[in-house]
């Protein structure tokens, strides 16, 4: 019979000890058993923010520049990710004005954004708390 080729996975690869499995389980112990706080950091939460070489600023001037062009999804993403940025620096006002404009850009399709909006020291506090564990 033929039979697909089974791949050995590395050590320590198993499907719960990915990053995203570990972040996971760290992010659900920190929003303790709010699930929708943990649904909304958990989409926004930036996974390793110090591989992000590009400053803030770059991405609101990207996002000042996309939303005078009318590209609103590439403004909301710019938004979004100077937002999330500012959650892995603390920067409650930060996080309220760009996750505000990325909120305002997309309606009500993304209910992440409104969450946290209306959770906003508690899940800039769940971010400390996240980041500094890593």
């Amino acid at each position: 019979m033929l039979r697909r080729k089974q791949h050995n996975s590395a050590p320590g690869s198993a499907p719960g000890n990915t990053p995203e499995a570990v972040m996971a389980s760290r992010l659900m112990d920190l929003t303790g058993g709010n699930n929708e706080l943990y649904q909304a950091l958990a989409r926004l939460l930036i996974l390793d923010p110090k591989k992000v070489n590009i400053p803030l600023e770059t991405f609101l001037t990207e996002a000042q520049d996309f939303e005078t062009q009318g590209n609103k999804l590439r403004a909301e993403v710019a938004y979004r990710v100077a937002g999330a940025l500012s959650l892995f620096q603390g920067d409650t006002e930060g996080v309220r004005k760009y996750f505000s404009k990325a909120l305002t850009i997309a309606g009500n399709s993304r209910g992440e954004y409104k969450m946290l909006m209306d959770h906003l020291d508690d899940a800039v506090a769940v971010a400390k708390r996240y980041y500094g564990s890593i």
